[in-house]
């Protein structure tokens, strides 16, 4: 029998209408650099004596289903952005602007990890998405990782979705970054930006009593916002506002065209309305270009956007 191959791995998503329950069959077929989504269940040893030292049967744990997703940022991973941030609004008639917020709960999501050259798949219900990471990168694929926490895993021999939707591989990669502005003004001296991370906090704690160690919900606690820019130190200006205390703000905008949406034109902007810095010494590490890094914290007071991030997708699909 021939062994399950990674490069014929399928990963497919779709949103469910109730909590660990599968929706009507319409996925979406997602490509992906890797999937570590699993079911793990622990063992307790029986601190029971039969009449010598030999351990009895052990007990069963909990049922913890959970882990990353890794895909490259692209135009239409849109239902992914709704999952982490709970809120998505759609205008326009062709081509489409999603804006995505912080909504009050995040949406489940059913995922599959297919390994179709040997026909088994397995099922996993009931995921959310507890942190969303990135880094910005000046060349490359910009790699996002989605880190699920789920509920119930169901193998078998069959797709869940034998015709899933697929929108294609629509990617940005470092050249596509199209502007960085930092408090509102374009900055050319950033090299990146570090571990942009968004956590929901989920509660993952939720097994109840006769559920057979499977989670019964996964409720979404605050929302935190962090990374850190990476700059050349030229001036003293950034620096400054990490000293301060100075909120600023900072947008990341990646373009495929004109960035009017339309397919081969499509565009994505990241923006955090409300931060601060955390003051970091340049270091000087050897005799080359020095550089700053300064960690963020992004927060929601009274920015028009009502969101500590908003993401803006522009693209040809009508619906997320």
């Amino acid at each position: 029998m021939a062994q399950a191959k990674g490069a014929k791995g399928q990963i497919l998503i779709q949103e469910e209408t109730a909590f660990k329950t599968d929706p009507t069959p319409d996925a979406q077929k997602i490509t992906f650099i890797s999937c570590g989504l699993k079911q793990n269940r622990g063992q307790e040893a029986s601190p029971s004596i039969s009449g010598d030292r030999n351990p009895t049967k052990p007990l069963r744990l909990n049922t913890d289903v959970s882990g990353p997703l890794a895909v490259e940022l692209q135009a239409y991973i849109g239902l992914l952005f709704k999952a982490t941030m709970g809120s998505v609004t759609t205008t326009g008639t062709g081509p489409y602007t999603h804006t995505f917020k912080v909504g009050d709960e995040l949406p489940s999501l059913l995922v599959e990890k297919g390994f179709t050259d040997v026909g088994q798949y397995f099922k996993y219900n009931g995921n959310k998405v507890g942190s969303m990471s990135f880094s910005v990168t000046p060349a490359g694929a910009q790699p996002v990782t989605f880190n699920f926490v789920g509920a119930k895993e169901t193998p078998s021999g069959t797709s869940f979705d034998a015709t899933p939707t697929d929108l294609g591989k629509h990617s940005f990669d470092g050249f596509s970054i199209a502007t960085i502005e930092e408090g509102g003004v374009a900055i050319a001296n950033v090299l990146g930006i570090d571990n942009l991370t968004i956590n929901n906090d989920p509660d993952t704690d939720q097994y109840s009593v006769g559920g057979e160690g499977e989670r019964d919900d996964i409720p979404s606690g605050l929302v935190s916002v962090t990374g850190t820019v990476k700059a050349r130190f030229e001036n003293l200006t950034l620096y400054n506002k990490a000293v301060n205390d100075t909120e600023s703000s900072l947008k990341i905008v990646y373009s495929k065209g004109d960035g009017l949406g339309s397919a081969g034109n499509e565009s994505i902007e990241f923006l955090l309305s409300e931060l601060t810095y955390a003051p970091n010494s340049p270091a000087i590490s050897g005799p080359k270009g020095v550089l700053v890094e300064l960690p963020f914290v992004a927060y929601y007071d009274d920015s028009a956007e009502a969101s500590v991030l908003q993401i803006t997708l522009k693209n040809a699909q009508p619906t997320i």
